[in-house]
């Protein structure tokens, strides 16, 4: 006998993708640290997905996608703090 899991394509990897990557664009100028974190997991989890899950292709795509602009966000807010907080130091 075969399991039900086993003969049904799951889509684990993508859908935990894109949550992953709207938790990192929304998170990423709040909470830079964890967009970073999110996005990078989603974007590992995305590319996983998307050589080993077939029927989660496009899930797998826009989880990846959604990924790297959180990363960037998350960059980008590190980026504005350490140059605000550089300036009031400094008394600019």
């Amino acid at each position: 006998m075969t399991s039900v899991a086993s003969s049904t394509s799951t889509k684990t990897k993508g859908i935990v993708s894109l949550v992953l990557g709207i938790v990192s664009v929304l998170a990423g100028w709040l909470i830079p640290i964890v967009g970073l974190i999110a996005g990078i997991v989603g974007l590992i989890l995305g590319i996983l997905s998307r050589r080993s899950e077939p029927g989660a292709r496009t899930l797998a795509l826009w989880g990846t996608i959604l990924s790297v602009v959180g990363i960037v966000l998350s960059v980008v807010a590190w980026i504005v703090t350490a140059i605000a907080v550089t300036n009031a130091i400094n008394g600019a």
